[in-house]
């Protein structure tokens, strides 16, 4: 049994009943320890709650536009995504961080992909702060909706990229590593620098040939404070969203290099799970759902 519907039995046991007895994540996480035990890292228990509280079937309730989870009622509103990704204790709603990851994020969904995004945080190195998924052959409705094509063997495909801003060569030496690092279970990886690579160029450049890692600069620190606040430039309409794209400078150093066989499994970075599991079942479904092209996930 996975992680998902091991938390979809033990959840309502477990959950207050009423909305104004809600818990914060973290005293949830202790309670679902108490009976799965230290299996899971914090990271997939806090990306499963996310996942769970955005279902319109499962028992688990968000306080809107604040911190808590309790026991859903049938008929409870469903948050937005968009409450999903500002709310987090330690990063402000707007932060350079959010704006860059919504940025990062509204870069490949505007190109047809669906992005999962971790929240804004201290820096990962168990997990890309962006995970791009790349779904078998289908198209488009008009509903917003990714229909795939019928057929066996159909399996989506991974692109880890992790986001850091160039304030430095050291800054961004140390964010090409991580992107490597967190990387190594994806069939490709990618840093996504905001700013030049600068005096780091050269050798960013020969790093990307060497493990095969992307590097692609966009913007600068200076118009990325000049972007849109982050909720309207997750909520952008797709064509105001590629308008604005396109007023940016972007730089392509090295694209990332496909391998079909991973030097890690999944397994061997759980906290990259949580993705696994929600494009298994948008694959098993042979749907995408329009929310779920952008999911952001605490």
């Amino acid at each position: 049994m996975n992680l998902r519907d091991k938390l979809r039995r033990i959840l309502p046991d477990i959950l207050p009943r009423r909305e104004q007895d809600a818990i914060k994540g973290r005293e949830l996480i202790s309670r679902v320890r108490e009976v799965l035990g230290n299996t899971y890292s914090d990271g997939s228990l806090r990306t499963q709650f996310s996942l769970l509280a955005l279902e319109a079937d499962t028992c688990l309730a968000r306080i809107p536009n604040g911190q808590g989870y309790y026991l859903r009622r049938a008929g409870d509103p469903l948050p937005s995504l968009q409450e999903v990704f500002d709310e987090g204790p330690d990063t402000p709603a707007d932060s350079p961080l959010h704006r860059a990851i919504a940025l990062a994020v509204r870069l490949y969904d505007t190109a047809g992909l669906s992005v999962f995004a971790y929240p804004p945080e201290e820096e990962s190195w168990g997990h890309p702060d962006l995970v791009v998924v790349q779904w078998p052959a289908g198209q488009w409705g008009e509903d917003g909706a990714y229909t795939m094509r019928p057929g066996k063997g159909r399996h989506a495909t991974y692109r880890a990229v992790c986001v850091g801003v160039a304030d430095s060569p050291e800054v961004s030496r140390q964010a090409f590593y991580r992107a490597l690092a967190c990387g190594q279970w994806a069939q490709e990886s990618e840093l996504l620098l905001i700013g030049p690579a600068g005096e780091a160029e050269e050798e960013l450049t020969r790093l990307a040939s060497l493990y095969g890692v992307g590097v692609r600069c966009l913007a600068d620190p200076d118009q990325l404070a000049q972007l849109p606040e982050t909720e309207r430039l997750f909520r952008a309409e797709l064509s105001a969203a590629r308008d604005l794209l396109a007023e940016l400078p972007q730089v392509v150093l090295a694209p990332p290099r496909h391998q079909d066989h991973p030097a890690f499994s999944p397994e061997d970075m759980p906290d990259v799970l949580p993705v696994q599991e929600w494009a298994r079942q948008c694959v098993a479904r042979g749907r995408v759902e329009s929310y779920e092209r952008r999911v952001a996930v605490h």
